[in-house]
């Protein structure tokens, strides 16, 4: 590999002189994923393997390397020796060597003095030579290196974490794990479920995503560059601020503050965590509750002993009223889809009388009751039983109709919803529904049981809890067709509930690169432009300053902007001219002027790394300068509001800082955490909204749940808006769409008070898959969907079976943005699999000659490749959630090369391999740590100045 492309010598700007956009902060919490897992020392007979097989890799790369030269010589060599020679000897090697097949042993046998003749045959035949003593030491090596990977597998599957993850996925998962874990022989069985047992073992070793006993989460205080070992609290410093302090200082990346030993210094693996602390956080499916819920409420009988509300706020327009009504949608118990259809009627006047009884929300009887009251001076009292009649009439169709919707006898956040849906039940007054009560109160204490069981018996939960769930939906009415067994039926999080000890895990060089991050992410961020294509759309349909008083009749207009938005990165920006707001400014233009600062960005580090000669295994390194650069250029308009992004970081050997991903911020990834960490974590993470918010802001939360358990999460700020005023304290008609004429956005508004209000969507199910009505306020911080691809070149070949992409590692400073890749197509997956198959259980050859041939090291990930484009960003989404998760492969590892094909296999239409930066570490703690923090951007106020910009 050739050495780093150097980075570009450009000066930043000064931090001191002021910037026309605030600089991002550093949130003073952070949250820390770690596995459960810890992997011990590779055994030796896996060390030697290892080695042998990194050599063999090397020999295979160093022969094709050779190649072109010796077909060269050999042409060459002609003149030493008899035409028959050459047509009989020289000729058929030649083929050989130029097409990559071992030259028959017949052929090598009568090679004579050739060797001595040509120099380049002689270094040919050595290599190929060592390359035959490799594969022969390996595959008699082989065997121990199965055996001792297996017996660390073995280890692994008695460990009592691990066994509670198992327990969590299945009663057959659980059996495979506890008969791997098993000493002595093992039958045919047990080696063919080795695949799949190995899997969720990388699986609990090597990622952090935060499910059941694979993983925990804590939190703790992250000290900042200077702040002398005692955590910064809620008055985090700006990245200016600490550079005018001094406390910014050119020590190694990673390297530890004050106080930290430096053979420490980013150590994350071997750090010590409260696990004493642990908690297991487990909670029913909402999808199932909601399901449940909806299908016993759909009985009149049921549905009348609860109180109502309107479906939505009502729109009057020509005498004629409009709603927006949902209808929810079961999707193999994840999540609930969530569409909205308008309904439009002309009886306005009884309609809105009803609006206005329905909050707060009442039963039918009471509704009925309110309406006859009012109409009583009218109609006399010696009319009453008639008139109640009739409003009890009128209400049933209301109901019918789905205009009238009852309100579940949970909250919408309730963490433990089942004993009050079996107390509401209680409450109906009839025998018959005590049945349903009792069946739900057994899920609640089986559910409630889960948590501490031990892994046997929580198998066995799981099986009961799914047999009990799709019984009892099936009684209902609710089948949840012909795979019972496999149905979600609670969730699961590991918390530790005391801090977790950050020092010395960030030191000042990796405070400034993600500071710098952030910015570089706003200006790879999809949100400026759904917001601007958000404006267009509600300033075409209201007007310059114009107002939409209920926020559900924007909500396809904002939705269908996203779409446009996606499209408008991606190039097409066909349908994306808007109204001239008065500030000269529309969607196309100022995606237009985005679109170009980004470009302009990525051609010169392209022709950096061109004009420097680099190929796909040498990083490209963005220039400091012109990245530090970036908020004093962003346009005004993308820079008025507030940003908050998170980013998750692992340690990588050397000190560099990995980029996991990079999404919106607003406390959207500890959110879910809150209630289960320590009490600080939610002062902590209010205070940080606040100050970027700044003084005298409304922050307000919306909190749909959609049946996505990682939506349940508490309130972090004063205010919510919500469907039901009894549970929020701003209901959905309390607010309202602006456009603000100063600063040509839209706004959320207070109705009763004026005041802006800034809607913050903490929760991590994709925006795009909630209910539509809900858009315009989750698109008010639309922040989060960040690309970093375009800054790096894409190398193509061609490799058996199809094209191979190659695309280098992205680096800014000691940050790794992007980890090297290969995209392999699915013929060329094919080939593959063919050649695995065709050599034997530990296919050696193969492995090392396709290492060489693609340039991989011998530790990655396979991704699935991503889906192709469709005509909707939702759909896109949909589809990805069925694709199948990384897996962590060790190219180096026997055992590993066993199961090679059948994890292939699950990637028929291609495979992404990218390199496991950092690998699971082997010896420590803990063999995967990872830290997510938060940034904050201060809005910018609108200058008039600028507006040329827009």
């Amino acid at each position: 590999m050739n050495p780093p492309v150097p980075e570009l010598q450009l000066p930043a700007p000064s931090l001191r002189t002021g910037h026309a956009a605030p600089l991002p902060r550093i949130a003073p919490g952070a949250l820390v994923r770690t596995t459960l897992l810890s992997l011990p020392a590779e055994p030796g007979p896996a060390v030697a393997f290892r080695a042998a097989l990194a050599e063999l890799v090397a020999l295979e790369g160093q022969l094709a390397a050779l190649a072109p030269a010796l077909g060269d010589a050999l042409y060459a060599s002609r003149a030493g020796h008899t035409e028959d020679f050459h047509r009989d000897v020289v000729l058929p090697l030649r083929r050989a060597v130029h097409n990559g097949r071992d030259p028959r042993p017949a052929l090598l046998h009568r090679l004579d003095g050739l060797p001595d003749r040509v120099p380049e045959l002689r270094a040919w035949l050595a290599a190929r030579g060592r390359r035959e003593e490799l594969l022969t030491a390996l595959r008699s090596g082989a065997a121990p290196a199965l055996a001792a990977g297996r017996s660390v597998l073995a280890g692994l599957c008695r460990e009592p974490a691990f066994l509670r993850a198992a327990s969590f996925t299945s009663a057959d998962l659980l059996r495979a794990v506890v008969r791997a874990g098993q000493d002595g022989p093992v039958d045919r069985r047990t080696r063919k479920e080795e695949a799949g047992v190995l899997r969720h073992v990388t699986r609990a070793a090597a990622r952090t995503t935060p499910l059941s006993a694979f993983t925990a989460v804590g939190w703790g205080v992250l000290p900042g560059p200077s702040s002398g070992g005692e955590g910064v609290g809620s008055g985090a410093r700006s990245y200016a601020e600490l550079e005018a302090a001094g406390a910014w200082n050119d020590a190694e990346p990673g390297a530890a503050r004050s106080g930290a030993a430096p053979e420490t210094a980013g150590a994350w693996s071997a750090v010590e965590l409260p696990l004493g602390s642990a908690l297991a956080v487990v909670r029913a499916n909402r999808t199932l509750v909601d399901t449940m819920f909806a299908a016993l409420a759909a009985d009149p009988r049921r549905r009348s002993t609860l109180p109502h509300r309107l479906c939505s706020s009502p729109r009057v327009s020509g005498g004629r009223v409009s709603f927006a009504r949902s209808r929810r949608a079961f999707t193999a118990a994840r999540f609930l889809a969530v569409e909205d259809d308008e309904v439009t009627l002309g009886a306005a006047e009884p309609l809105l009388r009803l609006a206005e009884l329905c909050d707060p929300p009442a039963t039918p009887a009471a509704l009925a009751e309110m309406l006859v009251a009012e109409g009583e001076a009218r109609t006399g009292e010696g009319e009453r039983p008639a008139a109640l009649d009739a409003a009890s009439a009128f209400i049933r169709q209301g109901c019918d109709a789905g205009l009238l919707v009852p309100v579940e006898p949970f909250g919408p956040q309730d963490p433990d919803p089942l004993p009050r849906l079996a107390r509401w039940l209680r409450s109906t007054g009839t025998r018959q529904d005590h049945e349903p009560a009792l069946r739900i109160e057994e899920l609640a204490t089986l559910t409630a049981e889960f948590g501490t069981a031990e892994p046997g018996r929580r198998a066995a939960l799981l099986a009961t809890l799914r047999d009990r769930w799709a019984t009892l939906l099936d009684k209902v009415g609710h089948p949840v067709g012909p795979a019972p067994g496999r149905l979600t039926v609670l969730s699961e999080d590991v918390v530790l509930r005391q801090p977790v000890p950050l020092d010395g895990f960030l030191g000042g060089a990796d405070h400034r690169a993600v500071a710098e991050l952030a910015s570089l992410a706003e200006a790879f961020d999809l949100g400026p432009v759904v917001r601007r294509q958000v404006r267009d759309s509600f300033v075409e349909r209201y007007g310059p300053g114009g107002v939409c008083p209920h926020v559900w009749d924007f909500g396809a207009a904002a939705d269908e902007a996203w779409q446009r938005a996606a499209r408008a990165v991606d190039g097409d920006t066909a349908g994306t001219a808007g109204t001239d707001g008065g500030g000269g400014a529309t969607a196309a233009d100022g995606v237009r002027r985005f679109a170009a600062l980004r470009a302009e960005l990525v051609a010169s580090v392209h022709r950096a790394h061109a004009d420097s000669g680099g190929g796909p295994d040498d990083d490209v390194v963005l220039p400091p300068g012109p990245v530090a650069a970036l908020p004093s250029r962003m346009p005004s308009w993308a820079t008025r509001r507030p940003v908050s992004y998170t980013g998750f970081l692992q340690r990588a050997p050397g000190g560099m800082l990995c980029v996991n991903h990079v999404y919106g911020g607003w406390g959207r990834f500890i959110s879910r955490f809150l209630d289960s960490l320590d009490p600080r974590a939610v002062r902590e993470t209010a205070a940080a909204v606040s100050d970027a918010l700044g003084p005298g802001a409304r922050a307000a939360q919306v909190r749909p749940v959609s049946g996505f358990n990682a939506n349940l999460h508490p309130l972090f700020v004063r205010d919510e808006i919500g469907a039901d005023r009894s549970y929020a304290s701003l209901g959905m008609d309390d607010v309202e769409l602006v456009h603000d004429p100063i600063g040509d956005e839209v706004r959320v508004r207070v109705k009763a008070t004026g005041a802006w209000a800034d809607v913050l969507y903490a929760g991590v199910f994709a925006p795009l898959l909630l209910q539509p009505g809900l858009a315009p306020l989750l698109m008010d911080h639309p922040h989060g969907i960040t690309d970093f691809g375009p800054l790096v070149p894409r190398h193509r070949s061609s490799v058996p079976g199809g094209d191979l992409v190659r695309t280098p590692r992205l680096r800014h400073r000691h940050l790794v943005l992007r980890r090297r890749r290969w995209e392999l197509a699915g013929g060329t997956v094919a080939v593959l699999l063919g050649e695995l198959a065709a050599e034997g259980e530990v296919p050696v050859g193969t492995v090392a000659r396709w290492r060489a041939l693609l340039g991989v090291p011998d530790q990655l990930y396979l991704h699935a490749p991503p889906p192709g484009r469709g005509e909707r960003v939702d759909e896109d989404l949909l589809r990805a959630l069925d694709r199948p998760k990384p897996q962590y492969v060790d190219l180096g590892d026997a055992l590993h090369l066993r199961c090679l094909g059948k994890w292939l296999a699950r990637h028929p239409d291609g495979v992404v391999l990218e390199e496991a930066l950092p690998a699971p570490a082997r010896g420590e703690q803990h063999a995967a740590v990872e830290l997510v923090v938060e940034t904050y951007r201060a809005g910018q106020a609108h200058r008039a100045h600028r507006r040329a910009e827009r």
